[in-house]
């Protein structure tokens, strides 16, 4: 298994969500963990009104401090969908 995957698991990231890329800074103390999550172009996202799935109309970058990954201080950033 690699790391990918289990940090994946680690976020209970469920499709169409991913992990696609990780990055540890080492030259801040506490160490950093960057992780960006995305859906491929065209997937289908519940719409937050109705529960219908569709297409999303655009997206916005967010990103938000998680729970520690071991002794790291986490950070995920994601292209947000708007249906």
């Amino acid at each position: 298994m690699q790391s990918k995957d289990i940090l994946a698991l680690g976020l209970g990231l469920e499709s169409p969500w991913e992990l696609v890329d990780q990055e540890l800074n080492t030259e801040v103390e506490p160490h950093e963990l960057h992780l960006r999550v995305s859906a491929p172009r065209g997937s289908l996202f519940p719409c937050p009104e109705c529960g219908q799935w569709c297409k999303a109309r655009d997206f916005k970058e967010m990103t938000w401090r998680h729970l520690n990954f071991f002794q790291h201080h986490a950070y995920i950033t994601a292209d947000v969908p708007r249906t």
